[in-house]
């Protein structure tokens, strides 16, 4: 139902777009939410997104549409925007917003925007870019509720009222500080409300508060907040004074963020890939397509060294590409793993032996499997040729066994060397299945055939 009203709604406001009917875009586009907007945004092209976004004459409305729609689409169309409407909508953004889109604009359009920013905007946003990038001081929201450790329950109510509507929204936990904003304690908003307007804060707050540095990376905070099911984890400096916070939502948006990334990695690309044109496109994949082509040119040369024995049993030609190809699957599948597993922290560098025991045991039992399924049908295609049978089935089992011990110990070895596993694993592992598997299938064979 969704997807179908999407499909009308795009092809109403192309087409009006076309006629020049935008009053009838606008009024499309008012009675829409923001973030269906922002969705919409997905299957404009670069025109036609500049074109609706002029048609959004209200700011805030705007501020929200630019939080929600990807980051380089976000630069994009407030780089084409005159600079003080720009500051504008940046001005009705969370801090963390800001901060992300502006990350992906040039450097010198970024300052011209800043310059158009009040002050304060302008030095909180720079604050937050000094902090390393991927970090929790990039992403957190500044605008956070904190109160002196002697306020009362009443007063904290009435501070929160005054904040409206809009404000508290971001809500999440009123954070206790003392005269030197240094965080000793966290309540929620429902302890508030059931405790006696005259006790303090400090009396109902919890004191073991879990929280993190600026300098901590997002994937870690990631996991603390999957972890203790937060809703919002306050960010302090070394002092252990109150910076910000980050809340469920931008965890969200890692979480989204990191898994699409490792999955581009694992191909050969990176998470800008699909904002590129399909020039850089083939520019980016070449070299992981290089190595996966260098690894089957191996291949083709164990062949060779075994062409006699090739064309004296031809029927081992049969059997090869299935041989391969479970290989192939059985080392994908174990990448797979490990690599999501060390990414969200499920596989712990204590457990990697248990791991790989793991896939292995997976492995001999599939491959045991599927071993005695092609030995059986070598016999009754070929009948007993010379051990055909048992070759093939002999080499299923050691194949799969190999790509299991590859997929699973290649990532765990980049991992302890400090490189990311998903940047370098699916190209590298496929090749040398591959290579390996025809190496170890021709090996078996010439030894027992011939």
């Amino acid at each position: 139902m969704f997807i179908s009203k999407v499909d009308t709604l795009l092809e109403s406001i192309r087409k009006l777009t076309r006629r020049g009917a935008y009053q009838n875009v606008k009024n499309i586009l008012e009675k829409l939410h923001a973030a269906d907007v922002a969705y919409l945004f997905r299957y404009l092209n670069e025109g036609e997104q500049h074109k609706v976004f002029g048609l959004i004459a209200d700011s805030e409305m705007a501020s929200e549409i630019l939080s929600q729609v990807d980051s380089p689409t976000s630069a994009r169309i407030l780089t084409r925007l005159e600079r003080e409407q720009a500051a504008e909508i940046l001005h009705g953004m969370d801090p963390d917003d800001k901060v992300s889109i502006l990350e992906d604009i040039a450097e010198e359009v970024r300052d011209d925007i800043l310059a158009h920013l009040s002050e304060s905007d302008a030095e909180s946003i720079e604050e937050m870019f000094q902090y390393p990038e991927d970090s929790a001081g990039r992403i957190m929201n500044t605008n956070y509720f904190a109160l002196q450790e002697d306020v009362t329950v009443s007063d904290a109510i009435s501070e929160l009222q005054k904040k409206g509507a809009d404000a508290t929204e971001m809500v999440f936990y009123v954070y206790v500080v003392d005269s030197r904003n240094h965080l000793i304690g966290v309540c929620s908003l429902r302890q508030l409300l059931l405790v006696p307007p005259s006790h303090t804060v400090m009396s109902v707050m919890a004191h073991d508060v879990v929280s993190v540095s600026a300098e901590t990376d997002q994937e870690d905070v990631a996991r603390l907040v999957e972890k203790y099911d937060f809703l919002a984890v306050p960010v302090t400096d070394d002092e252990n004074k109150l910076l910000g916070i980050v809340t469920v939502d931008d965890v969200i948006d890692i979480i989204r963020h990191e898994a699409t990334e490792d999955i581009l990695k694992m191909v050969g690309t990176g998470d800008e890939y699909l904002n590129r044109s399909v020039f850089r496109r083939a520019r980016m994949r070449m070299p992981w397509m290089l190595a996966a082509f260098v690894g089957e040119i191996i291949g083709i040369q164990f062949l060779n060294m075994y062409n006699v024995t090739l064309e004296k049993i031809v029927a081992l030609a049969l059997f090869l590409p299935i041989i391969i190809a479970m290989g192939g699957n059985i080392g994908a599948t174990s990448m797979t793993i490990v690599v999501r597993g060390l990414a969200t922290g499920r596989i712990a560098v204590k457990e990697l032996r248990v791991v790989i025991l793991k896939e292995l045991y997976v492995a001999s039992i599939l491959g045991v499997l599927y071993g005695l399924m092609l030995a059986a049908l070598a016999y009754f295609q070929f009948g007993d040729v010379n051990y055909l049978g048992f070759v093939v089935g002999l080499s299923m089992l050691i194949s799969m066994l190999m790509a299991a011990a590859i997929g699973t110990l290649m990532p765990i070895l980049l991992h302890l060397l400090k490189i990311d596993p998903a940047v370098a694993t699916g190209p590298f592992v496929t090749s040398t299945v591959d290579s390996l598997g025809i190496l170890i299938y021709m090996a078996l064979a010439t030894a027992i055939l011939m």
